[in-house]
């Protein structure tokens, strides 16, 4: 056997192989290119790195990642530049932060010109496919460019975002397409599962495997400032940490299908595994992700095995900014990366970003070494933490130097690339900020400015408001010049319904 580790159990396709009966749509895997390994990539949404048992949790929940961590690479630092869906896997596939990428909320979608790894893939030979499950992962936000084939299963339909595409179709979806397209050739396959995401429904006897089956009023996410004004009890709580739990085990019990098919092959593989964000039980009053940027919210598994990686736990700070670049250099393909690297290799001391505006927030991050300096807009306040001394985030200290240096970082981070020649107050909804100053929400002009947000509107005394960098001129008293790497898109109302339904949706004075 080539490419692969050597599980006790057999599965039921090989079993099935060895008397010469498949189950309907399946088979073996078609022999690959020993010189191209295959890349699968899988990132599990909402899963926070300290409910892995190789991340040291205490309920067996992974058995099937914990053996694919501890066959290669798996980092303990690993952070995600976004607490949300959306804008942190077009990191994952673009290696741009998402204030580069610019698609930071649900009505812009990535630009034609922005280069996507896929493309690099697919151009070099690769036969390309996804499988997601969730429409911030759907083809009309960009998504789609490089794949031979996106599986995004109709998406807007009410089915989809009742979680009705479950791991398990993923699976046999996955595998069936390998089977017809991977004869001779590498495969690129990029798996997004959302069973872990809310409202943690597995199926029975998984629904049973940690605590009594959930009850129907656990099916209804109201919204994150709902929960800051009511939140659950203790035992409400470790109810749904249970019901989170039961879903990663179920997920990771199916994922043990898809491994095993690739080792019961003569197909070597590399496997990258890693979550888009986190999710936060109470740590901060409340209950969900995208409004912080503390540790629960970004703190993500992230793990590299496959062929020639040699076992290790390393402790770099890595992220989702890496994932482009490591995809890239596994492939043999050019492609511009940005700041990210090949995690199979040396890592730098380098300064992380992150940030979210989602739901009227304004947080933003940066992070170096040890330190971590918080920003939070809309309430004017700032925290330092030191994340080897308090990983937990729970005690802000003071180090006026450090801080300052974070935060001039941040600043150079979120650029500038807008003018405004006429004297008076430029205004926004968001904030802006001179390359020596803090963010405001109004500068006088003349100035050179950028804009937090990206999509925030700017308005000049006496002329007209423009979208951030969707609408800005490029020529006037008031434009913009530096990149558009997003495009305005619609969803649709009843989509939008639906996702209102999820919490995806929602009003942070609820």
């Amino acid at each position: 056997m080539k490419g692969g580790r050597v599980f006790g159990a057999v599965s039921l396709v090989v079993a099935a192989a060895a008397l010469g009966v498949y189950v309907v749509g399946w088979g073996p895997l078609p022999d690959g290119d020993d010189d191209r390994p295959d890349i699968v990539l899988i990132s599990i949404d909402s899963l926070r790195a300290d409910h892995l048992s190789s991340y040291g949790y205490t309920r067996k929940t992974t058995p099937t990642l914990d053996a694919l961590a501890e066959d290669g690479l798996r980092f303990t630092r690993a952070r995600a530049a976004s607490p949300w869906t959306l804008p942190s896997h077009l990191t994952m596939l673009t290696g741009l932060w998402p204030n580069e990428h610019q698609v930071i909320e649900d009505d812009l979608a990535l630009a034609p010109s922005v280069p996507i790894v896929t493309e690099a893939l697919r151009d070099a030979g690769y036969a390309t496919a996804a499988f997601v499950s969730t429409v911030y992962v759907s083809g009309g936000y960009g998504f789609a460019r490089g794949f031979d084939t996106y599986q995004d299963y109709a998406i807007t339909e009410r089915e989809n975002l009742a979680h009705a595409v479950r791991v398990d179709r993923q699976v046999q979806d996955a595998i069936a397409w390998v089977q017809a397209k991977g004869e001779d050739r590498p495969v690129f396959l990029f798996v997004h599962i959302y069973d872990v995401h809310y409202p943690y429904a597995p199926p029975p006897p998984w629904d049973e495997r940690f605590d009594p089956a959930g009850e129907p009023e656990d099916l209804r996410y109201r919204n994150y400032g709902f929960y800051q004004k009511h939140p659950l009890t203790k035992k409400r709580m470790a109810h749904q940490v249970a019901q989170y739990d039961e879903s990663l085990a179920w997920v990771d019990h199916e994922l043990d299908t898809l491994v095993q098919a690739w080792d019961n092959s003569r197909r070597p593989a590399w496997w990258i595994v890693t979550s888009d964000h986190g999710e936060e039980f109470g740590e901060r009053g409340s209950w969900g992700h995208a409004h912080t940027l503390y540790s629960e919210a970004l703190d993500i598994p992230l793990f590299v095995s496959g062929p020639d990686i040699d076992p290790a736990v390393r402790d770099d700070l890595v992220g989702t900014i890496d994932i482009a670049a490591t995809i890239a250099a596994l492939g043999g393909v050019g492609f511009d990366h940005g700041p990210g690297v090949d995690l199979r290799g040396d890592v730098p001391e380098r300064t992380f970003y992150a940030e979210t505006s989602r739901f009227d927030t304004a947080r933003l991050s940066m992070e170096k070494g040890k330190h971590r300096v918080d920003i939070d807009l809309a309430k004017g306040t700032r925290a330092l933490y030191d994340r080897a001394a308090d990983p937990a985030e729970q005690k802000p200290i003071a180090a006026p130097g450090t801080a300052a240096e974070l935060e001039r970082a941040l600043l150079g981070a979120l650029g500038q690339g807008w003018t405004a020649d006429a004297t008076g107050p430029i205004r926004s909804s968001g904030w802006l900020f001179s390359a020596d100053g803090r963010p405001e929400k109004e500068l006088v002009g003349p100035a050179q400015f950028g804009v937090y947000p990206v999509d925030a509107v700017v308005t000049p005394e006496g002329g007209s408001a423009v979208r951030g960098v969707l609408s800005a001129p490029t020529e006037g008293p008031l434009r913009y010049s530096g990149p558009r790497n997003a495009v305005s898109m619609e969803l649709d109302a009843k989509t939008r319904a639906q996702l209102e339904a999820l919490g995806y949706v929602q009003e942070a004075s609820e």
